[in-house]
């Protein structure tokens, strides 16, 4: 009698961060931080979302998003992606914060061709998350946009210059086929 061999996997992902602040291999963040290190920092509005350019250099699949945040839980934030014309790709919905030092949210399988986006968060209030803090002008001249009344992430940004000295360090788990 025939017995088939168990299907063998042909593919070999990696799986890997990007993340907003600094360099990583699939992707170009703000890597210009004034000096300013990454550290515990209020969120600067209720329910003001903040859109940082990032760029993609492969095809990756993004499948989980994270924030640091500070030691005091509460309050709930929203991570996602947007492309470069400002539609929202994926993203987490309202997520609780908690008092652990990494805030996970898990995101729907979405691939993500090469060119540029939006790393994207909001907050329904000032709690404290990780980030960088270089001077507003430096933000706006990186590109970094903002919205206000924006939690949940909206489905389309209104992106708007921003002037406020924050880059979130927001980080996507991400897999790609390995060549």
């Amino acid at each position: 009698m025939y017995t088939p061999a168990a299907p063998r996997e042909t593919r070999t992902y990696r799986h890997f961060t990007i993340s907003t602040i600094g360099l990583e291999s699939a992707t170009q963040g703000i890597s210009i931080q004034a000096g300013s290190a990454v550290s515990s920092l209020a969120w600067p509005l209720a329910n003001l979302a903040l859109y940082v350019p990032i760029y993609i250099n492969e095809t990756v699949t993004v499948y989980e998003g994270g924030i640091g945040a500070g030691a005091t839980a509460g309050g709930n934030f929203d991570i996602g992606i947007y492309d470069a014309a400002g539609t929202r790709i994926v993203s987490s919905g309202s997520t609780v914060r908690t008092a652990s030092a990494w805030n996970v949210a898990a995101l729907t399988d979405t691939e993500l061709q090469p060119g540029w986006y939006y790393a994207a968060m909001s907050a329904n209030g000032t709690n404290n998350y990780s980030g960088t803090a270089p001077n507003g002008a430096l933000c706006a001249a990186m590109g970094v946009c903002e919205q206000q009344t924006a939690f949940a992430l909206p489905a389309t940004a209104t992106l708007t210059i921003t002037s406020r000295a924050l880059v979130p360090n927001i980080t996507f788990a991400v897999r790609s086929i390995a060549l």
